[in-house]
């Protein structure tokens, strides 16, 4: 049986059938102190709130019995809310799936993780510098398992498979294009920072199928963890004191770019400044092509999470 995606979905919509993944479910309340089910769920396309408003279900499925990383089957209808389709939830079940199946239910990257591994290695290998190379070479190596299959983020960019490595890559080739604008630029220094910056999400993020936040995360965050980690590398090879390594960590704790965004540092050199701006571009404009890529023209997208939930609209233009 083909089960409807997220995308083919319509306000109005009842007595659907639908296959999806649970990544997040918790108990919330109304206004009214009315308990209810939020959870988020996947197609293995793309993500979508959905409620279930009557806590005890038909066939009496509890919160603790509702797993996170399971498929299931639901019964659902659509309705409108804040502008966008939300998803109610009248019946859930389980269904028999077989691990092959059920991976379909992940999302990932647009490129294959051999594909983004060939990426990083083509662009570590162009740091000429051998203290950046080194440096960046035991990082990545070190946070492997990770750095190539983690999110980039838990909600707001990239949260996906292999999320972490794609956003990286998507700001190097980015980067690539704003060397040749602007030939002050340091290209060594700039591609090591955009390969490290976020590395401390290897460790601020516990996993990559059905990610939250470790212990660390929410206590340091991903900026400290990098730095710890960048500090560390840096002692093992001998090149604690120098000039490149001040770079790295100030591109780091810089890369949020202001304080009021989670850097203890406002940029301080041209490449860290550079490397703010493309990070942000990177994330903001991921969230907008997800959303325009699934809006058919002469229409106007959901409300997008990286645009303080902005809507735009899709021109009608071939």
């Amino acid at each position: 049986m083909d089960y409807p995606k997220f995308k083919d979905l319509k306000v109005g919509d009842n007595n659907l059938e639908i296959l999806a993944l649970v990544t997040d479910c918790k108990v919330r309340q109304t206004v009214n102190q009315t308990p209810y089910y939020g959870l988020m769920i996947s197609d293995g396309e793309n993500l979508s709130d959905a409620r279930i408003w009557t806590v005890n279900l038909v066939n009496e499925l509890a919160e603790k019995e509702i797993k996170v990383g399971t498929v299931y089957k639901m019964i659902i209808k659509v309705n409108e809310y804040g502008g966008k389709n939300q998803i109610i939830i009248n019946r859930i079940e389980d269904v028999a799936l077989t691990p092959e199946e059920q991976a379909k239910f992940y999302r990932s990257a647009p490129l294959s993780i051999e594909e983004l591994k060939q990426g990083i290695k083509e662009y570590v290998s162009k740091i000429s510098n051998p203290v950046l190379r080194s440096v960046v070479a035991k990082l990545i190596n070190e946070s492997a398992d990770k750095f190539f299959t983690h999110p980039a983020a838990m909600t707001m960019h990239h949260n996906y498979i292999n999320g972490l490595v794609y956003h990286t890559y998507s700001m190097l080739k980015i980067a690539e294009v704003c060397l040749l604008n602007y030939p002050a630029l340091n290209k060594d220094l700039l591609f090591s920072g955009i390969l490290i910056h976020d590395i401390g999400k290897t460790i601020e993020i516990s996993d990559s199928k059905i990610p939250t936040y470790s212990i660390q995360g929410n206590l340091l965050g991903h900026i400290v963890i990098g730095l710890q980690m960048l500090h560390e590398a840096a002692k093992e090879l001998n090149v604690l004191n120098t000039e490149e390594v001040l770079a790295l960590e100030h591109m780091i704790a810089a890369h949020h770019g202001e304080l009021e965004y989670g850097s203890p540092k406002e940029p301080l050199i041209m490449e860290a400044q550079l490397l703010f701006y493309i990070d942000l571009l990177d994330s903001k404009m991921a969230g907008i092509n997800a959303e325009v890529s699934k809006t058919d023209a002469g229409s106007t997208t959901n409300p997008i999470p990286t645009l303080s939930r902005k809507s735009l609209y899709v021109p009608n233009i071939k």
